[in-house]
């Protein structure tokens, strides 16, 4: 460990857990991600636009709670991608639609399986009142910081 690292573990240990976990799960959540084609984040678009079909950007955004010009970039990599395609709006020529084309529908399934896979492996060991303990834990630091 990097004398950075080890002075960071000691001053703030929970912190400094939190980022070993959120790097562990990011990095195994973006090699499944990578496997279908996505990049880490779209999944999330993905299964929004799956329930929410037809929908405008300016929607997914309020939903999503994700600024405008990253929500325009992944689904402008998402439609070069296969996965998203825009329509005019037939009532308003003005609003544009989203909807996932038959590849984007194609990797629905596997990315909800994919999150269900990583939360059984990284919940491996824990007993459901552990894991339900974390998951409380967890929002209370989360709700300590905003």
């Amino acid at each position: 460990m990097t004398a950075g690292r080890q002075i960071a573990a000691e001053q703030g240990p929970i912190g400094y857990a939190l980022a070993e976990v959120t790097r562990a799960h990011r990095a195994e959540m973006q090699r499944r991600m990578a496997e279908l084609g996505l990049h880490l984040g779209q999944e999330l678009l993905i299964v929004d636009l799956h329930h929410n079909p037809g929908t405008t950007q300016a929607d997914l955004v309020q939903r999503m709670g994700i600024e405008q010009p990253t929500v325009a970039k992944a689904i402008t990599r998402m439609e070069r991608a296969g996965f998203v395609e825009r329509a005019a709006d037939p009532g308003d020529r003005r609003v544009t639609r989203l909807r996932l084309t038959g590849r984007g529908e194609a990797v629905v399934g596997a990315v909800v399986a994919a999150w269900a896979q990583v939360e059984s492996r990284a919940s491996a060991g824990l007993g459901d009142a552990d894991a339900a303990r974390l998951i409380r834990l967890l929002h209370t630091v989360r709700d300590n910081l905003t």
